[in-house]
């Protein structure tokens, strides 16, 4: 793998996960179509500084940048403004055009599982391979049953060249050095093993995990603290947003506002909104219903727990309605990073921050049979 590469993603290496405990200061970016959020770490990985800013319209379009000097600007005058001069920066991506994909292969060296990978995803791509960047992670070792060989279980990403040297691009010319880019299975699997080492949780534990995007909502279960499932359904806080606006014939700003300031499960008095909300929700809920249904089909095991994260997942008593409709324990990932809240007044807008703060945490891999 070429050093361009390297600089482009991050690399994995076969073997057991840790999270490394020293690293040099780095920023989070989690650059979305309506706003951009970064979460700074000092050296050793102490949460500093955070800030959230919107994003004008045109700029980034389902994960592309469209507009290359304005979010340039908007990166260097973030930077100015909270005082961060470190360099080193990694960026959340999610984009229509990514591709996520487990696949299993038998046990091999590094270049026949990037060979054996390309031929697996090939029919998946739009383009040829070499016009993508394509990066795996081993997420288990499955051992040999009697005289059969051992699987490797493993989280493929492919990303078109053209979209990640347009980040390259930008981030150099805001003065930062684009380490690596990290996909949303990826940053859930490393923010689990945080809190595992935290003691938040067992190492035994199936936790779903449920993003809040202003375009997407994004199911993601971890077995184990590994990656099992991963569902998108094309609506999010956007849609919800544009429905209350219509509801109310007001302007999606207004809509906004009116949205984080009210308990639209308990508070709100005009009934049909609040069951165009429900109703909402109840649509959303089904789909986390059946992706748990999957997981519990295949794995013979059952989510313990479920964690909400993203702008949308702030909504006052969400978590709580989901957590009735559904008789699971569900939670805002804030609360169970009690101590991100202390920092620059960022409070519970932490779970929005979270896949800025996620990509901050860099892994190695240790090769253990």
């Amino acid at each position: 793998m070429g050093k361009k590469y390297k600089d482009s993603l991050e690399i994995f290496r076969n073997g057991e996960l840790t999270l490394l405990q020293k690293q040099k200061p780095i920023i989070g970016l989690d650059i979305g179509s309506t706003s951009i959020k970064l979460a700074y770490m000092k050296k050793n990985f102490i949460f500093d500084k955070w800030a959230c800013e919107t994003m004008p319209s045109g700029i980034i379009n389902q994960g592309r940048i469209e507009a290359i000097s304005p979010l340039v600007d908007i990166i260097k005058k973030l930077r100015k403004t909270y005082k961060i001069r470190t360099k080193h920066c990694a960026i959340f991506l999610s984009s229509s055009e990514l591709i996520v994909r487990e696949l299993r292969l038998p046990e091999m060296n590094e270049d026949q599982i990037m060979e054996n990978i390309k031929q697996e995803i090939i029919s998946l791509l739009p383009l040829g391979h070499d016009e993508y960047w394509i990066d795996y992670k081993i997420l288990e070792y499955l051992k040999p049953e009697k005289e059969k060989g051992g699987l490797y279980r493993i989280l493929v990403a492919a990303i078109p060249k053209s979209l990640v040297n347009d980040y390259i691009i930008t981030m150099k010319r805001a003065g930062l050095k684009l380490l690596y880019i990290d996909v949303l299975p990826s940053i859930l699997g490393k923010l689990s093993k945080y809190l595992m080492m935290k003691g938040k949780l067992d190492k035994k534990n199936n936790t779903c995990f449920i993003d809040f995007g202003a375009k997407t909502t994004q199911i993601i279960i971890l077995k184990d603290n590994n990656y099992y499932i991963h569902k998108t359904i094309n609506n999010g806080g956007e849609y919800l947003t544009s429905l209350i606006a219509m509801k109310l014939n007001t302007d999606n700003l207004a809509a906004e506002e009116y949205k984080v300031n009210i308990n639209f499960f308990t508070e709100e008095k005009d009934a049909a909104l609040k069951q165009q909300v429900t109703d909402y929700f109840d649509y959303l809920i089904r789909d986390i219903e059946r992706t748990l249904e999957f997981f519990n089909r295949n794995s013979h095991e059952q989510v313990e727990r479920i964690f909400l994260m993203g702008g949308g997942s702030m909504l006052e008593g969400l978590a709580q309605y989901i957590s009735r409709q559904l008789s699971i324990e569900v939670q805002l990932i804030a609360d169970v990073l009690e101590e991100y809240q202390e920092v620059g007044a960022i409070s519970r807008h932490v779970s929005a921050l979270s896949q800025a703060i996620g990509v901050t945490m860099r892994e190695e891999w240790r090769h253990e049979r």
